[in-house]
């Protein structure tokens, strides 16, 4: 019985590469100000939740967290690292999400235009003080096989008091 437990012990060490998996990122969260251009004219500031994004201007995006990339991946075959979507460095964190639903209220305009965004991915810094929102179209997640995907929209916002993450305050 020992030996089986040392031989699967032995496998999951190898399929880790030999070592332990890296524990996920703390989950961003909390109230950032718009501070791009497009953020202050479209959505307005954003509140970051777990299972969502609400924007001032009342549109509501219900999120699923997939996993976790960096700044270096790409998010389409040939395409653009989602640093350089995002025009930040190669070591960003990324949370990508698959959007679930998407309410918009009558008279305003949602963050893909008539289209409704499939995935959303935030942009952010180790110590998040900004954060960028990739919004993608297209059938497929954002992945350097994808050729059905595309960026149709970028927003840029600052944590004012520094951003919120399951660890606490992070300035």
């Amino acid at each position: 019985m020992r030996w089986r437990l040392a031989i699967f012990l032995v496998a999951m060490l190898a399929a880790c590469g030999g070592r332990p998996p890296a524990a996920p990122a703390p989950a961003l969260s909390g109230d950032f100000k718009a501070s791009s251009n497009t953020a202050r004219g479209i959505t307005g500031d954003i509140f970051i939740a777990r299972a969502g994004l609400t924007f001032a201007n009342g549109v509501v995006l219900y999120t699923r967290t997939l996993s976790a990339r960096t700044g270096g991946d790409l998010i389409a075959r040939n395409g653009d690292s989602y640093a350089a979507a995002a025009l930040g460095p190669g070591a960003l964190r990324v949370e990508l999400r698959h959007v679930n639903e998407q309410y918009v209220p009558e008279g305003v305009v949602g963050l893909c235009g008539a289209e409704r965004p499939q995935y959303v991915a935030l942009a952010y810094e180790e110590r998040a003080t900004s954060v960028t929102l990739l919004v993608f179209a297209g059938e497929e997640p954002p992945g350097p096989e994808a050729l059905r995907t595309r960026v149709c929209a970028s927003f840029r916002y600052h944590a004012p008091n520094g951003a919120r993450t399951r660890e606490g305050v992070v300035l």
